[in-house]
Formats: C-alpha cells, structure tokens, sequence
C-alpha cells in the first residue's frame, strides 16, 4: 500500500511547476570505477561530484506528504471542518448573487475562520499549491501589482522560558548555581568545543537559538557519556533513533559520537517534533520521553500540555522536571554574573579545527596518522565515531578528520602506501607462571584455535613451560 501511495505521490510531483525541470537538473552520483581505482585515488571527487538524487522512497519530501495523506481519511474533526467551510463557501455565492456585500464578507470571514481551524496537516498543502498560485496571481492582476512578492526573513522562533507553576525552575536555577554549580561550568566549559558549530546548524534549520544549551541537561556536553538506557553523545540519541535519523551505529562507527552529525540529526529530530506537536514545551517533553510516549500520555490523560499531563500524574517524573531544568539552564547561561558565575574565569574549550579527506578504502589508523605527520590518539580525538583499529568497512565516501593544514602532506603520503590497511602482525610472547592457551588467547583478543595454527608444537605438550617463547596473533580488537 505505501509503495503505490508513493508512486501516486510522485506521479503527481511530475506535473507541480518546477519539478521535472529541477529533477532532470539534479547532478547524477560519479560512481568511481572499481577496476580502475589506484592507491594515488583513493580519495574520492569533492562533495559537489557525489550529491545524488535522492532515493525516492526515503525522499523526505514524499515521507512528510505520505504520512499526510495516510492519516487525513482519520482526521474525523479536520472533515467537520472542511464541510462547515463548504457549507460558508455556499453562503458567500448566494450573498454575492442577492447583492448583500455585507453578508457575503462575513461568510468569507466565517470561512477562513473554519479552514484555519480544520488544521489541516502541511504534508497536504503541496496538492494545494497550484490553486493557491492561481488565487494569488488573480488578485495580483485585478489589482494590477506588477512588483514581486517581498522577501519575508523567517520567522525568529523562540521557546517561553517560563512555566505555569515556576516554583521548579526557580528550585533548579539554585540547584544548578549552588551545589551542582561546579558541573554547570565545566558543561558551559566544554561547550565552547560546539558552540559554534551549533549555533549554525540551529539557525538552518531556523530553530530556537536556546536550543543550543538543550546538551547542558542531556550530556553536560560530554561526548562520551553513555546513559544506562544506551543513549550516547552530547545529544544523548538512543540508538534506534539515531537510525532513522540517518546516522550510521555498527560495529565500525557510531556517529552518535560524531558532534556535527549528531547535532544536524538532533536539529531534524527537534524540527519534526515541533511540525508534529506545534508547541516548544511539548517538543522539548517529546525529545526527553520519545513522541509516541508523549502522544499516548496525552490521550490517556485527555490533556493538551505538560502542566494538565504532570497534574493528572500521567507523564514520568524524570519528563516532568525536563522542561524547568532546561528553562534553569538557559536562563543560566544568559545571565551568568546575576547567577554568581564570572565569565573571565571561564575556560571556554576552543573549536577543534581539523581537515577531511574522503575515502572509498578502509584505512588503519595507524597508517592515517602517520600519513597526517600525528599520533594514532589525535586522529582517534578527532574522529570520535569511529569504534575499530580503521575506518568503516562499507562506507563509501566517509570523511576522516585529520589535523588542520595536513591534508597535502596526507594525500602525498598516502599516495604512496601499498597496504592500507595490513594485518597487525604477530608478537613473541614469553610464558609467565600461571599462563595458559586460553588465558593468552584472551589478552590479545584472539582464540586458542588460532594459537596453536601459529604453534603446532603446542598440541604435543601438555603444559606450557615458563619462559617458553611462543607466537601470537592479536586480534584486531586488540588495537582499538
């Protein structure tokens, strides 16, 4: 059913003005050529040659209208709506025709009235765009405008920072400027590292600005906290939801980890919500408690907003103080010398400044930062994503960070590099007391399996003798 509703969907995108012109215009991904990949190519084009058509099915675009039009059929109060609108619509023809100008404006007023208060989803305006344009361009000619439309700025977004009973707020803004005030300045501290970039993110995606201090409350911007629950990142994203957002959590990498991407999947994630929930309190409860269990607290308690929610006791305690210790902690944060914090003694962390290259091999790490002219521990602080000795196996186009200005030197280096990713070799191990197969086998993150293949000389004795040299295989792991 969904797969021919999308293929309905994108039969009618076809004939919206601009699509097929903007669709044929979209640049094709530049496959590289396997067979004819040397060492000196393994970096990929620039980020221009790989921005690809989307895959259609996982076109955002046609998710939003999708799920729009799934649900309208159920929308059973949006369907009183529309009728009445229709019946108003009747009303202001036949006061037009009888010549009652009067009546025909306040029908038309009860009719907008009525639209608007269908709410009627966004994902449906796109099949209204075409009418919508012919209205404006009939009223644009009857009143021969022949200016363009003005340049509207977006709308500056901002979250109340007050709550119903703000006795909570005000007991975490003493929490955190007193007893945990130690911990607020070491989060403010470390936020220097992201601030920024943040901000940035916030700002495309038009997002409350407060929203950048939402890390204090989950992480203390602490990038490798990793809750009880599994959430990780100063985001704190669980992992199923990081999947559908886009990130990529394996066994290879975990871009929960990764502060930019992390950061543009929590922008859309807070974006949806508020598309959905159409209110910053609830968007901010939906984020700490997932929009589904929000929505089913919402039904079961009959209640529209967090205070009728926590007054009715129908949404966790750990939800309930969410929403006023993040109030506690922007208001904070805006207003540190009120609060007894003193701004010139804060060490904020600097932006971490950093080179990408693209690769389509696997690369250890080792090899990498000797390439860059750097330690194994700074490409690791700079790619904190990455969980093996190497970058991920299946990814085509991953960008790894190297220090700033190294990039040449890298791409020259690496050039020449025959084995970019080699085995980790072998050691001599020398037999201590208390030693065993398994027992070593464990330390190098190997098998006994794979020690006696290394040492068949092994299987012929029963004990290992101290002092016996043997040879050893580490795992990969071993390096990590």
């Amino acid at each position: 059913m969904k797969k021919i509703l999308a293929v309905f969907i994108i039969f009618l995108l076809s004939f919206q003005p601009g699509y097929s012109a903007a669709k044929k215009s979209q640049p094709k991904i530049k496959e590289p050529v396997i067979s004819d990949i040397t060492e000196k190519k393994i970096i990929l084009p620039p980020e221009e040659d790989f921005v690809s058509e989307e895959d259609e099915e996982t076109n955002p675009l046609l998710s939003f209208i999708e799920k729009a039009v799934s649900g309208a059929p159920n929308d059973n109060e949006a369907k009183g709506a529309i009728l009445e609108a229709e019946a108003l619509y009747r009303k202001i023809v036949e006061s037009f025709k009888e010549g009652k100008s009067a009546d025909a404006k306040r029908y038309f007023s009860l009719f907008i009235n009525k639209l608007e208060s269908a709410s009627v989803d966004p994902g449906l305006y796109f099949f209204m765009f075409n009418d919508l344009e012919s209205l404006i361009t009939k009223l644009k000619r009857i009143h021969s405008i022949d200016t363009p439309a003005p340049v509207l700025k977006s709308e500056k977004l901002s979250i109340p920072m007050e709550c119903e009973d703000n006795s909570l707020v005000e007991r975490y803004i003493q929490i955190y400027s007193t007893s945990y005030k130690k911990s607020v300045k070491a989060s403010l501290e470390r936020s220097g590292a992201y601030k920024d970039m943040i901000l940035k993110t916030l700002q495309s995606f038009n997002l409350p600005e407060e929203l950048q201090y939402l890390p204090i409350v989950e992480s203390h911007f602490n990038n490798k906290v990793i809750s009880t629950a599994g959430a990780a990142g100063i985001w704190q994203i669980m992992p199923h939801r990081g999947r559908a957002l886009g990130l990529k959590i394996n066994y290879w990498i975990d871009e929960r980890l990764d502060p930019e991407k992390a950061t543009k999947a929590a922008a859309l994630y807070l974006k949806d919500l508020y598309v959905m929930l159409n209110d910053w309190h609830l968007v901010l409860a939906g984020y700490n408690r997932g929009e589904f269990g929000l929505i089913r607290d919402m039904k079961f308690s009959n209640a529209s907003n967090i205070s009728e929610m926590t007054g009715r006791n129908a949404i966790p305690k750990e939800t309930q103080k969410y929403i006023p210790q993040f109030i506690a902690a922007v208001t904070i944060a805006n207003n540190l010398e009120y609060y007894g914090f003193e701004p010139d003694e804060l060490k904020y962390a600097k932006p971490v400044l950093y080179d990408v290259v693209k690769t389509d091999k696997v690369i250890d790490l080792k090899i990498a930062a000797e390439c860059a002219g750097t330690t194994l521990e700074e490409i690791k602080k700079l790619n904190p994503a990455l969980k093996a000795w190497c970058t991920p196996q299946g990814y085509p186009g991953f960008e790894l960070k190297i220090p700033y200005g190294s990039k040449a030197k890298f791409l020259e280096n690496i050039s020449n590099v025959k084995d970019l990713n080699p085995s980790p070799g072998v050691v001599k191990y020398k037999v201590v007391k208390g030693d065993f197969v398994d027992k070593i086998a464990a330390k190098y993150k190997t098998t006994a399996k794979e020690i006696y293949k290394d040492n068949p000389e092994l299987s012929k004795q029963k004990y290992l003798r101290i002092g016996q040299v043997i040879t050893v295989r580490p795992g990969k792991k071993h390096y990590q």
